[in-house]
């Protein structure tokens, strides 16, 4: 994995933003997509393309890590969180491909695996796709190893939790078929974590999920 630091929050997010800006730019008429995350980290990013929108090519679609499986109206909702940029990029609505949060978890899920598949199976590209990195080693909402066995086939993985709500998750199958996984995490209390990703990837879940994928970076500031 290759590492970039950044001296603090504020230059992360201008590079995020530069990075999503120039990708969502650069593509064609073909269908391409780029993969947002939830969380914290990369909102301020996405609240400056929403601001100054970029030209976008005819082509994007976004699609999200995963999803809480909660009304779209709720604070809690990663679609909810990355409406303004969606509304300041002007993208049609069938070419966001969002988790549909108001059927029930397992038909969801379904729905979201199909939706993907879709999109691959008419040549979609994934160019780009944003993860965050949890202290327990989380990524998306692969939790648990266990999750990482479970999500072996497919493209979506439903993933019940202990405490609600329930979630959606993309699977490592679906990461490996992106182009360039980019994971943006700040904060001293991310560190240690880090270091078990770059020094022992294999035994916590954001390690297992990227192991297949092509291109990883870790974009990190304190």
């Amino acid at each position: 994995m290759e590492v970039l630091r950044f001296e603090n929050q504020g230059r992360l997010t201008e590079s995020l933003a530069r990075l999503l800006r120039e990708t969502m730019e650069a593509g064609c008429d073909a269908p391409f997509a780029i993969m947002l995350s939830g969380g914290s980290t990369p909102l301020p990013a996405y609240a400056l393309l929403g601001a100054e929108p970029p030209k976008i090519a005819p082509g994007l679609h976004l699609f999200f890590s995963d999803e809480r499986h909660v009304p779209t109206s709720s604070d809690q909702s990663n679609l909810g969180a990355i409406r303004p940029m969606i509304r300041g990029l002007a993208l049609p609505e069938e070419r966001v491909l969002r988790v549909w949060t108001e059927l029930p978890l397992e038909a969801a899920t379904l729905d979201y695996d199909a939706r993907l598949a879709g999109f691959l199976n008419r040549g979609g590209s994934i160019p780009l796709g944003l993860l965050g990195l949890g202290t327990d080693g989380h990524t998306a909402s692969l939790f648990t190893l266990d999750d990482i066995e479970r999500a072996r086939r497919g493209l979506a993985v439903a993933v019940p939790r202990p405490q609600p709500p329930d979630r959606v998750s993309v699977t490592p199958n679906l990461l490996e078929k992106i182009e360039r996984v980019v994971f943006a995490l700040c904060g001293e209390g991310k560190m240690e974590i880090l270091e078990t990703l770059l020094k022992s990837p294999r035994s916590i879940p954001a390690g297992r999920a990227v192991e297949n994928c092509a291109r990883v970076e870790v974009w990190v500031s304190p």
